[in-house]
């Protein structure tokens, strides 16, 4: 039982390592004997437990997907509180998103794993759908946008930080950052029920 739990412990440090470098250099410029280095493990055990660089990325992608799927479970119905659940959550994960801003500025025609991705993608949307039929959000929004959406409104000031920086003169990793855009992510929230001043749209003059 011991001997399964080190090799779990194992696994999960390579893992950890292995999204580090892939947020540093990307997966082309990553490299096997960097993330070896990185959990403290040689690379003759790396690839003893994951065959490679290609297995490893997969294992990444794989958890990853996992780990979102089982937000889904826990995310609020409410459009604001929605918004700023997916917010905090991606402090936790802040390697992956810098992983996407590089996979991004070095786009090509397909991503790595991208059918994989897409269908976890488009399971979130579906959520989504599922939230808006049972009159959590607004139903005259395609589920499809709101999800663009949700990860431009959340994801954004995370990934371009010297954006943030530039823009509020805040570092979007400090807590006040943080908590000025949780209350502006519930403000923008209200802006359809009303004037973001607390009246009515229809009472406006």
């Amino acid at each position: 039982m011991g001997k399964v739990r080190d090799a779990e412990r194992t696994r999960g440090r390579i893992v950890e390592a292995a999204v580090g470098e892939f947020a540093e250099k990307g997966f082309a410029g990553a490299r096997v004997e960097s993330i070896g280095r990185r959990a403290g493990v040689n690379k003759q055990l790396l690839y003893h437990y994951f065959g490679g660089k290609e297995d490893l990325f997969r294992e990444v992608v794989e958890r990853k997907i996992e780990e979102r799927l089982g937000r889904l479970e826990g995310s609020p119905g409410e459009l604001g509180e929605l918004l700023e659940y997916h917010f905090e959550k991606l402090y936790e994960d802040l390697d992956w998103i810098r992983f996407l801003t590089w996979e991004a500025a070095n786009r090509s025609e397909e991503a790595p794993l991208e059918e994989e991705r897409r269908e976890s993608i488009a399971r979130q949307v579906e959520d989504l759908r599922g939230k808006g039929a049972r009159g959590d959000l607004p139903t005259d929004l395609d589920p499809r946008y709101l999800q663009l959406a949700v990860y431009a409104l959340t994801a954004y000031p995370v990934a371009f930080a010297q954006i943030t920086r530039m823009t509020t003169g805040q570092d979007p990793e400090s807590p006040e950052f943080r908590e000025a855009w949780r209350e502006f992510l519930r403000r923008f929230a209200r802006l359809g029920e009303g004037d973001g001043q607390g009246q009515p749209a229809e009472g406006r003059r």
